[in-house]
């Protein structure tokens, strides 16, 4: 009986795990998609509701401690003498006050988040992403067996693992560019292996990032407040009670510098 090579066997014997391992990464690459889509839907909707926020509110929020500001001030050029407590504050808001006069004990601004919401191009993680993963598939050092080509693809994925890291799109472009694509046949079974259980590896670890940043995102002041003004819109317009709020805070700063002799439309020109 004819016995089957080495290499038969071992194509084999690699078969199903081969099978099993596309079948994994197959589903990775599906659910990254979707949590892609996810992050793509929030950041816009985020934008959105800070972009009117920003509209309405904030120019309000700025109106009120400009007001707040000026009566400080003020209140401070007619504080005790030299010799008190505020000795050499004079002309500067009370510091020892752990709230300002006549402000609600709770009171909070109530801004979105400060930190940006995506970089100037919202695809570009989701770009970032898709390059990587299409380099380091070409260039991973397992998908070949000769020395020269191993080391090679070892310093261009070293170059490409940091270009990730530093989420620098820009170079791992010029690395797409400078190294194009084989031209070739299929991988070996074991190549094969390797590089799909190095996506796998990749793939997992993107998710992990995409889902961090989803729940970072969800978690934000801004998107609360985005998540109420959904859930309640029936109810009551949250623009409107936000402006509300600042206008009836503005008028009673503008009534206390009044009766300080301050012309409350002198401060707002500042």
């Amino acid at each position: 009986m004819k016995k089957s090579s080495p290499k038969t066997s071992l194509s084999t014997s690699l078969r199903p795990d081969l099978d099993g391992i596309r079948a994994k990464v197959e589903r990775r690459r599906e659910y990254l998609d979707l949590l892609e889509t996810e992050l793509g839907n929030t950041r816009r909707a985020l934008q959105e509701f800070t972009d009117v926020y920003n509209r309405r509110v904030a120019p309000l929020e700025k109106q009120r401690a400009r007001l707040r500001q000026m009566l400080d001030e003020i209140l401070a050029d007619h504080g005790p003498p030299a010799s008190g407590w505020l000795a050499g504050r004079r002309g500067r808001p009370y510091a020892g006050h752990s709230q300002p006069l006549e402000e609600p004990a709770a009171e909070q601004e109530r801004l979105p988040a400060k930190k940006p919401l995506a970089a100037k191009d919202p695809d570009y993680e989701r770009k970032l992403r898709e390059l990587f993963r299409q380099l380091a598939k070409r260039y991973h050092p397992d998908v070949t067996h000769n020395a020269a080509e191993k080391k090679q693809q070892e310093e261009i994925m070293a170059l490409i693992n940091q270009a990730y890291m530093n989420k620098d799109l820009e170079t791992l472009e010029t690395v797409a560019k400078s190294h194009p694509a084989k031209a070739g046949g299929s991988l070996g079974p074991e190549a094969e292996f390797a590089r799909l259980t190095l996506e796998l590896r990749q793939l997992d670890t993107m998710i992990f990032e995409v889902e961090n940043t989803i729940r970072e995102l969800d978690l934000s002041p801004a998107m609360q407040m985005h998540t109420e003004s959904k859930t309640e819109r029936n109810r009551r317009d949250i623009f409107a009670d936000m402006e509300s709020e600042y206008r009836a805070r503005i008028s009673e700063l503008e009534e206390q510098l009044l009766g300080l002799g301050v012309e409350p439309k002198d401060v707002s020109r500042n």
